[in-house]
């Protein structure tokens, strides 16, 4: 009888194995994993410290030096910075370098700023540096700004060699003015007549911005917009202004009555949105960018409406933000609010969000050292 039972050992052999296999395949997914959590908690380190760890002097700023090693920041107001924020941008794919800006005046002029920095000797002057009359409006400013297609779409290229920055160029028919009216009107608005910049061009940076206005509508334009590129994106053709660029910024703060996630023209259409798109093309990366220092009440702060924001974003919108693959946050409201108390930013003469160089190139700056860490 005992010759005529089988052996159990080849059965046991067998399951041992899967049990191997089995614990080999649980931690190397535990490892990648655990590789994919620690590079999120450093990027996350590292937006926390750009939201909060800026330290403001007597008239500069600068981020603490341990923040500032980790993250490699080149967060630097000074000349020499320049060189190496080209150099590594040089480095960047070329699919991260062109970036679009999405939003009003704020966007644009961070547009320019960014240029400013890239540009370096060689950056485009204001036209207010050398106007007296228009400096006693506007006060003294160098950082370039332009009011050509500035309720329009267009972009512009950077050259990373020389730092000069080309004309603005848009593919929609010259006729349009608003491009924002337009798109609430019809989203088809958005379709190209003549030809965009090309991208991928190695040394040259791509900037491009979207003018969607401001309040509510504003975001009614994103949202239109935004079903722009994805019945694009779905149909593989394409042909809608700005949809070849895959690093976004949206500019948070359109308006002050939407700050709300459960209205459909709110962020949660928004992100909804954001979150269909980036589904549909993989190296799409979205930043939202905001709240930075404004006035709402004749150039006075309001604390209780800071709070407020402050409440809306840390617990409302940040954390739905971070839950959509392909997002990013910088946060600009702490850093820019004690900034103007410091007195080292200030604002545009009647303005109550422009602000004058400084504050800009802090923006730009933010953003910047954003990019560079590579977390996007």
């Amino acid at each position: 009888d005992k010759k005529r039972m089988p052996s159990l050992f080849p059965l046991l052999q067998l399951f041992l194995g899967f049990v191997l296999l089995a614990q080999i395949v649980f931690f190397r997914e535990t490892e990648e994993e655990r590789g994919v959590s620690s590079f999120v908690e450093s990027c996350r380190v590292c937006e926390q410290a750009l939201a909060n760890d800026v330290v403001w002097g007597e008239n500069s700023w600068s981020l603490e030096l341990d923040n500032q090693a980790k993250c490699k920041f080149p967060f630097l107001e000074a000349k020499k910075a320049v060189d190496d924020v080209r150099e590594r941008f040089r480095q960047l794919s070329n699919r991260r370098k062109d970036i679009l800006f999405i939003g009003n005046s704020v966007s644009r002029r961070q547009l320019y700023a960014v240029a400013h920095i890239l540009g370096g000797e060689k950056a485009r002057v204001n036209p207010i540096a050398n106007n007296e009359t228009l400096q006693e409006r506007y006060g003294i400013q160098r950082v370039f700004d332009s009011k050509l297609k500035y309720h329009n779409a267009f972009e512009v290229e950077v050259n990373l060699e020389s730092g000069e920055m080309g004309e603005q160029s848009s593919c929609l028919p010259d006729s349009i003015e608003n491009i924002a009216e337009e798109i609430l009107k019809e989203k088809n608005a958005m379709r190209c007549s003549k030809p965009q910049l090309k991208m991928d061009q190695p040394g040259v940076v791509r900037l491009a911005f979207l003018y969607v206005g401001s309040g509510s509508k504003a975001h009614k334009a994103v949202l239109k917009a935004f079903d722009a590129w994805i019945e694009g994106a779905k149909s593989r053709k394409g042909g809608y202004v700005l949809d070849t660029y895959n690093m976004i910024v949206i500019q948070v703060g359109l308006g002050s009555s939407v700050l709300q996630l459960d209205r459909d023209d709110g962020y949660g259409g928004i992100l909804q949105r954001v979150k269909e798109l980036v589904s549909l093309r993989e190296d799409l990366r979205v930043i939202f960018s905001g709240i930075h220092h404004h006035f709402i009440n004749a150039n006075h702060d309001d604390f209780e409406y800071q709070e407020k924001l402050r409440e809306f974003l840390d617990k409302s919108l940040w954390p739905s933000v971070r839950k959509i693959k392909g997002t990013q946050i910088l946060d600009t409201t702490r850093s820019t609010i004690e900034g103007v108390r410091s007195g080292v930013l200030e604002h545009e003469r009647g303005s109550s969000w422009h602000f004058m160089d400084k504050g800009r190139i802090f923006l730009a700056s933010l953003l910047v050292n954003h990019l560079l860490r590579s977390c996007v």
